[in-house]
């Protein structure tokens, strides 16, 4: 069925019906490439196709969504109806941004061959070491999303990642890196990472105590469950976030700016529209340590006297939006050079254990080394403890800025402690 046609017939029978209509299109497709051990497992293909319909009516609204091609999705929505005062549908706005970066048409017309010669290539990488390849992957994908609402909303973008993934064992440590963008780079630095780690000398066991520089990769890990939902209106409107009730204070040192941006170039989360529709904007959130604002969907907006969206109503076509972080950006202050020792952190185990309410967090350090003099010294497992709140209050972002999932940041020093 065309889609244009199948928007149209939703569209009039909610009308027909009193309703307003929201609907949300998506169709996707990808290819990967897999490694069993240093073998290659499986080359597997994917398409995907859902429509998500939302309806609103006397202060009610509904919800359903499908993956077939059919308008009896919206006679699903029209009947599972619950109320909802606050939420509403987009106008149609005068100016949208217009992100750069967000699709490659190259990634398309990638085959399977080039992802296999770039798996081949790390894997190589590898076993020029004598390291055990333990897995790895290569993946492209593209998106294609359409938001169209009975106001006259109509906005189709598409989008484009490539992935890549190695993983390896040597003398019993083990050392992996991920990376995902939205065009292809160069595999050969990431896999070169995972080498370097795995071809240090013997860790050894020690306490230490003082600079600890958690790279970007561990940040990202570690902030995806702690400070990162603390900005989330619904939890500050629900009073599961330490920030509630503190726009205006002092909550961070004068190092720490904190914006979100979906409408920034060659970034991961940007886009023209949102999940709802809304213009994707950039909002500071810390300025010089000072809390700036929450982040908004219109539902979380409408609930509060004189606030708007910001743009961060997210969604995928099987869900309602709620509120998410698009691009969240924490801007570098100082050189990595300026530091003659501290304990430098790649990874880091049990992230999701941390209090995503209090910000407590207790976590295992893996690929880990102490700088000393420009020497590194391989630091074997230790735990890394603390409260992310009270950590950002003396932190330093330092520079080498790269996106890590939502993260685009440096690594971070810190002072703390890691124990054995």
């Amino acid at each position: 069925m065309d889609n244009d046609y199948l928007i149209d017939k939703i569209l009039e029978i909610g009308e027909k019906n009193g309703f307003e209509v929201d609907i949300f299109l998506s169709k996707s497709e990808s290819t990967s490439a897999d490694l069993d051990g240093d073998s290659l497992d499986s080359i597997e293909e994917n398409k995907d196709f859902g429509i998500g319909v939302r309806v609103l009516k006397d202060n009610k609204i509904g919800f359903a969504y499908s993956s077939d091609e059919n308008e009896k999705v919206i006679y699903k929505a029209m009947e599972n109806l619950v109320l909802d005062k606050y939420t509403d549908f987009p106008e149609l706005a005068k100016n949208y941004p217009n992100p750069s970066g967000i699709f490659y048409k190259d990634i398309l017309n990638m085959d399977e061959q080039e992802l296999i010669s770039d798996l081949i290539t790390m894997e190589d990488i590898l076993k020029e070491s004598d390291i055990t390849i333990t897995g790895g992957g290569i993946g492209k994908s593209y998106e294609y999303n359409r938001i169209v609402n009975s106001k006259g909303l109509d906005i189709g973008e598409e989008f484009t990642y490539y992935s890549a993934s190695i993983s390896g064992i040597k003398d019993g440590e083990t050392a992996y890196d991920y990376l995902t963008k939205t065009h292809r780079f160069n595999v050969e630095e990431m896999a070169n990472k995972v080498k370097e780690l795995l071809t240090l000398p013997q860790g050894i066991k020690t306490e230490y105590k003082g600079n600890i520089v958690l790279n970007t990769k561990a940040l990202n890990s570690l902030l995806g469950y702690t400070l990162i939902p603390s900005f989330n209106a619904e939890n500050v409107q629900r009073k599961r976030s330490v920030l509630t009730g503190k726009i205006g204070e002092k909550i961070f040192g004068d190092n720490i700016n904190i914006i979100d941006d979906g409408t920034l170039n060659n970034a991961l989360y940007s886009a023209k529209v949102d999940g709802e529709g809304t213009p994707t904007k950039r909002t500071i959130l810390v300025e010089d340590g000072v809390l700036k604002n929450y982040l908004y969907d219109i539902k979380r907006a409408n609930i509060e006297e004189g606030k708007e969206s910001t743009g961060n109503g997210m969604r995928g076509y099987s869900s309602l939006p709620s509120v998410s972080a698009s691009n969240f950006i924490i801007e570098p202050v100082e050189k990595i050079d300026d530091f003659d020792e501290y304990l430098c952190i790649n990874n880091l185990i049990g992230a999701h254990t941390s209090n995503p309410i209090t910000g407590d967090f207790s976590v295992e350090i893996r690929n880990s080394y102490i700088v000393k003099n420009g020497e590194k010294i391989p630091v074997k497992k230790g735990m890394l403890s603390g409260n992310i709140f009270e950590i950002f209050k003396d932190a330093i972002p330092l520079d080498n800025v790269e996106q890590r999932g939502k993260l685009i940041s440096p690594p971070l020093l810190i002072n703390g402690k890691i124990i054995v």
